[in-house]
């Protein structure tokens, strides 16, 4: 990326879960979750690479300058996309998550396999072909 004549490529993979790890992410809340979650990244200037999850944790793949916090990323995308579905999407349903995140930076000749690999959440989880240091998100 390179702007305001700086190089950088600063690409980072975040995981969070629902609270307490329940499946609190419903087809019809994501839905509504992952194209704000798009938006959200749109408004930041966060590039985003991917984004998807299963019923409960979501992975995010964005590409920031350098002015940007990480911590800032998860703190925002978090609050915002619970206070939508819980009280603006209209869906009547709730989501909650949990304290905490995880996050890697990551080289950008990694940034096409791991959006593949977000891009198939669903898929590896019910295969069992999981990435352990990409399904992280407490240290082990």
């Amino acid at each position: 990326m390179k702007r305001h004549g700086t190089f950088h490529q600063l690409v980072f993979h975040f995981i969070w879960a629902t609270r307490n790890r329940l499946p609190l992410i419903t087809p019809s809340i994501e839905d509504k979750l992952l194209p704000y979650i798009s938006l959200k990244c749109i408004e930041k200037d966060y590039r985003l690479h991917a984004v998807n999850g299963t019923q409960n944790h979501i992975h995010v793949l964005v590409e920031l300058s350098p002015s940007i916090l990480i911590a800032d990323v998860a703190k925002h995308l978090k609050g915002t996309s619970s206070h939508y579905v819980n009280k603006e999407s209209g869906l009547g349903e709730t989501l909650y998550w949990q304290d905490g995140y995880g996050v890697l930076s990551l080289r950008k000749v990694e940034v096409a396999k791991v959006t593949r690999y977000i891009q198939n959440q669903k898929e590896h989880h019910q295969t069992g072909q999981l990435s352990k240091i990409l399904e992280q998100i407490e240290p082990a």
